[in-house]
């Protein structure tokens, strides 16, 4: 869900408007979207304003696609995950 609230963040920044894809190999991330009504959590409700406000000027797909089968593009998105999870990450207050 993080991805996809980054990806929405920088489609508003950046007024990336037309037809936009979202494809997750996150089955459950998918479901829970698919499932707005029940959406309480601070970031899920985030991806909703930002879709809200996207819907006026684009046309949105949230697509689940299998993991693990060779798709070219996942793969780079999984190497591009696994980089960014070396980088400094902003500071993030402890779990408790």
């Amino acid at each position: 869900m993080i991805a996809i609230d980054m990806t929405l963040d920088f489609v508003l920044e950046h007024q990336l408007f037309g037809e936009i894809w979202i494809l997750s190999d996150s089955r459950s991330v998918v479901q829970y979207l698919d499932n707005w009504r029940d959406v309480s959590d601070r970031r899920g409700m985030d991806i909703f304003n930002e879709l809200r406000t996207l819907c006026n000027t684009c046309v949105l797909h949230l697509q689940w696609i299998p993991s693990h089968i060779n798709l070219k593009h996942n793969d780079i998105a999984d190497s591009l995950g696994k980089e960014g999870t070396f980088m400094p990450q902003a500071y993030v207050e402890p779990l408790t």
